[in-house]
């Protein structure tokens, strides 16, 4: 994913803002942008103030960027009760984390200049995207009020990030729940009912399979970024002196902790789309069994498509575990630079703790070679014993960093 981008409008009317998110909106439905996050936030003749949010949407807040973007504007522009407790709920609701991400933002001086000038009868909205979109967003809310943009910096990248991905977890657990609902309604109803309710799930299936790969697509592009940032920083460490080495080993050390984080939500992605095309496989062989003629074609051809998409999906689960490991393996090489510049009475058990991890991730890539693609569990297993490996060293080297700290 590229830089994510804060464009701030503020306009000279309480409802200024809101009609700008319809025209933000349309231009995410027409696929000219892609919406990340946003916030409204106006006051009204009396100076009462109002917040909407992206996260209000589904009813509930997600995690620390969505209230990232309204906390800082709401708790640090506005004086008064209703400003004082909007920015207060925001991040009390989110933890420290979310604070800090707050204060980032409300540092910044040229939005603190627009929010601290919202008078009574105005309104502010906040959109992140990415760069990529941000010209193309400006120019289309610059004749609605005035507008201002700066890059989010990498804490608040990331938070925007982590938010993204429960909001679109949370939207697609929702449609699941949906969708089984839907099924268990089907079996005590009429024959006209029951094929009502079988389109209605194939167009939701159709929906959360929308869902999924755009999710899938957007990590993809997170990792390749972070990856990226991993190559450059490599290049520093060979060229830096000993002084310098530590601080870009940590810094490498904690990419390739949000790389294995990324990769691993990844997987579960991967994982549930597998789940979901054997269920519906199941379903329809159980159909085809009892239909005939015409109907059992066009259930047998269907089978034959949902078939092929579960082969697509595990070889992708293959290849993601595939690159988890030549990850790791690069990890190990930082974490080596990084033990090697311990202190003395650390070195030798951060050593012998990244030997165990690569024995470990060495015959778990042997399990991996040996397995079937169709066999579920042991993939769930060589994830599960991957991510315990991995999570034991980064354990030991930061109980290192808390003993020298």
């Amino acid at each position: 994913m590229s830089n994510l981008i804060l464009i701030e409008l503020t306009t000279n009317s309480k409802d200024g803002a809101g009609k700008a998110l319809g025209t933000v909106r349309r231009l995410d439905h027409e696929h000219w942008i892609e919406l990340i996050d946003y916030a409204v936030i106006s006051k009204d003749e009396r100076g009462r103030t109002t917040l909407r949010e992206l996260d209000d949407e589904h009813a509930e807040k997600i995690s620390a960027a969505a209230a990232g973007v309204a906390g800082a504007i709401a708790g640090g522009g506005f004086g008064g009760p209703a400003g004082g407790v909007a920015g207060a709920a925001v991040g009390a609701a989110l933890g420290a984390g979310s604070i800090r991400l707050t204060e980032r933002l409300v540092r910044d001086k040229s939005l603190q200049d627009i929010s601290g000038s919202l008078t009574n009868d105005s309104s502010t909205l906040a959109v992140v995207v990415e760069e990529r979109y941000a010209e193309r967003l400006e120019e289309e809310l610059q004749s609605l009020g005035r507008v201002v943009q700066r890059e989010m910096k990498r804490a608040e990248h990331e938070a925007e990030l982590n938010a993204y991905i429960a909001r679109s977890k949370a939207e697609i657990e929702s449609l699941q729940t949906s969708i089984k609902t839907q099924l268990a309604n089907a079996k005590s109803t009429t024959q006209a009912e029951r094929l009502k309710i079988e389109g209605e799930v194939a167009t939701a299936r159709a929906e959360l399979d929308f869902k999924r790969e755009k999710l899938e697509d957007y990590m993809k592009m997170a990792i390749s970024d972070l990856k990226s940032d991993v190559r450059e920083m490599q290049s520093r460490l060979e060229l830096t002196g000993r002084a310098a080495k530590d601080g870009i080993a940590s810094s490498l050390d904690n990419v390739h902790r949000q790389m294995n984080h990324l990769n691993d939500e990844l997987q579960q992605i991967i994982e549930d789309q597998i789940e979901a095309l054997e269920e519906e496989a199941s379903e329809l062989k159980m159909k085809a069994a009892q239909a005939s003629g015409d109907a059992k074609i066009a259930i047998e051809n269907h089978l034959f498509t949902v078939q092929a998409r579960l082969r697509r999906k595990r070889t992708k689960m293959r290849v993601s575990l595939v690159d988890r490991l030549l990850q790791t393996k690069q990890w190990f090489q930082i974490l080596h630079v990084r033990a090697a510049l311990a202190k003395a009475d650390v070195r030798d058990k951060l050593e012998s703790g990244i030997t165990a991890a690569q024995h470990t991730f060495a015959e778990l890539k042997a399990n991996m070679h040996a397995r079937k693609q169709e066999d579920a569990r042991a993939w769930k297993d060589i994830r599960a014993g991957f991510n315990k490996a991995w999570q034991d060293v980064a354990d030991a080297f930061d109980q290192a960093r808390r003993e020298r700290g």
